[in-house]
């Protein structure tokens, strides 16, 4: 009965990775049509938030997906099977030892955000095609490093984390909507103070969403 329950749980595993796995490719071939693409250069809102997290996303689930498939590997007897497991192991080892919290992932994301959405970085990256890949894939792979920092941490604290990474964003939007001059040049001024309104509504959105879950955490801890 329990390797009946074992093997289902497993085969679940697997079909869960492969579809989260789809869904992340498929999301990155939309973010790269030509439609979207041309819409990113006529919205900095589009650009710098819905796509930039689009892209963190598609990494994190990615990530999630090889990690639903390797848990699924368990049901196999094979050597490669064992060997895959093995290094896995030692890798969430490695993430637990010198990762405590996920403060070094969440500082490595922390740092690759901030290089993106440095004005002369992001212009850079915008005029430049070259660029413009190399930022991309940046942000996939930080979608990565927040999977390894949730990994580390509680629902409570990654909902804590995710209203601090929200705070950031509206600082940036308070930056500006308030501001009179140009500070990304690749985009209109009027375009800059859209964006940034619309960042703080996303952020007010963001922590009513997380605030709700906090309070159901707080409801179903009681005794």
């Amino acid at each position: 009965m329990i390797k009946s329950i074992s093997y289902i749980f497993n085969i679940y595993s697997l079909r869960d990775g492969l579809l989260k796995i789809i869904l992340a490719n498929v999301l990155i071939i939309l973010l790269l049509t030509p439609t979207l693409e041309q819409f990113e250069a006529s919205s900095l809102f589009y650009h710098m938030m819905i796509e930039h997290l689009l892209f963190i996303f598609s990494g994190y689930v990615f990530i999630s997906g090889f990690d639903s498939i390797i848990s699924s590997f368990k049901q196999f007897n094979s050597q490669h099977s064992r060997k895959i497991i093995k290094y896995y192991s030692r890798f969430l080892a490695l993430n637990n030892r010198f990762n405590p919290y996920g403060i070094v992932t969440t500082a490595l994301f922390l740092i690759t955000i901030f290089y993106w959405h440095v004005p002369s970085n992001f212009d850079i990256a915008t005029a430049d095609p070259n660029f413009h890949i190399l930022m991309h894939m940046s942000l996939i792979i930080s979608g990565t490093l927040i999977f390894c920092s949730f990994k580390m941490i509680s629902n409570t604290q990654s909902i804590f984390l995710i209203l601090s990474l929200d705070k950031i964003m509206g600082i940036l939007g308070f930056f500006l909507a308030g501001g009179n001059s140009i500070i990304y040049n690749t985009y209109l001024l009027s375009d800059q103070i859209t964006s940034g309104f619309w960042m703080i509504v996303m952020m007010m959105g963001i922590d009513a969403i997380c605030i709700s879950f906090l309070i159901l955490i707080y409801f179903r801890s009681m005794p």
